[in-house]
């Protein structure tokens, strides 16, 4: 018996240009967890026919990809999951040979999509019409993380050669969050410091099946949430007047990385323009230190005409 070790498995994507036509793999992402899978729903058949038992036999129903991927967050990986996760971007040039990607939210459907060519070990299996339905970026005293869940077309054959690029992860010395009455605020502000910070965007996706097909006919976006949550210790009365009285707020978290220019560093720079506490925990154990936990939900700004904004400073000249 063969039994294979799961770190030979692989993933390669790539973004697409007409949702749910696959493309071949363009980055291999170095994942921390895959569970992607196809999925198929059983119908069973279950009528009475005249005898004791239940179960008659089943047929094939919907079928599609699902699952997690997780990676260490760096500047070159995550653009391929957090722009499906938006939907929209554009790139400038900073320097020779440095280049600037502008990520925003997508008005509707279709949604941004990528196509996921994944090796288990045993088979490769190719994922067209990728859609991500939620992203977490998360850090707190280790590496920073970044998680997907991706819902797609049920699989094909696939195909990919494995190749692996090392990259400079981001960690917590690496982060600093801003806070302000408005982006143009939060600049000027000193950081604050934090034990720890999330982030989630859920685009409530769902799989849509016509007649004709098991596999989902397309994946469409719902409405966007964005929401997250701080750490950090009980010092002073900000975080408790903020939330009392709902002062709407701006927030900035920069991931500033290695240089990858003349003078330009690696960076990932998140802009909320504008960010309200719906829940305030405070943690008073007597065996530790008291902080607290502060629960965000990121509004629609409409001075700034978004809800949030990432900016990724890299060698990549685009995606």
């Amino acid at each position: 018996m063969a039994v294979s070790i799961g770190r030979l498995g692989w993933v390669g994507v790539a973004l697409e240009t007409t949702p749910g036509t696959p493309v071949s793999p363009v980055k291999y992402l170095p994942y921390t967890t895959c569970s992607f899978r196809n999925v198929v729903d059983i119908l069973d058949d279950e009528a009475a026919k005249g005898i004791r038992e239940r179960a008659w036999g089943s047929v094939v129903g919907r079928s599609r990809g699902e699952g997690d991927i997780a990676i260490l967050m760096d500047v070159e990986n995550a653009p391929y999951l957090i722009i499906p996760a938006l939907g929209t971007h554009s790139t400038t040039t900073v320097e020779a040979g440095v280049y600037k990607h502008t990520i925003t939210r997508k008005a509707g459907n279709p949604p941004k999509t990528i196509t996921i060519n994944q090796n288990d070990t045993v088979s490769t299996r190719q994922y067209a019409y990728g859609t991500v339905n939620t992203l977490e970026i998360a850090v707190s005293d280790g590496l920073a993380t970044l998680t997907t869940a991706v819902i797609s077309k049920a699989p094909d054959a696939g195909t990919g050669t494995k190749s692996i690029t090392e990259e400079t992860v981001l960690a917590f010395k690496d982060y600093t969050v801003k806070f302000g009455a408005t982006l143009a605020n939060a600049e000027t502000q000193s950081p604050t410091k934090l034990s720890a910070f999330t982030l989630r965007i859920n685009n409530n996706a769902e799989a849509l099946y016509l007649s004709g097909s098991s596999s989902s006919a397309q994946i469409s976006m719902g409405q966007l949430e964005i929401e997250g949550d701080y750490t950090l210790f009980f010092e002073n009365t900000t975080e408790q007047a903020a939330y009392e009285a709902q002062t709407k707020r701006a927030m900035i978290v920069t991931f500033t990385g290695a240089l990858c220019g003349a003078t330009a560093y690696e960076t990932v720079k998140i802009s909320i323009p504008k960010f309200h506490i719906r829940e305030r925990g405070v943690d008073t154990a007597p065996a530790g230190f008291v902080t607290e936990n502060p629960t965000f939900v990121v509004d629609y700004d409409a001075t700034e005409a978004k809800s949030i904004q990432i900016e990724i400073t890299n060698n990549t000249t685009s995606y």
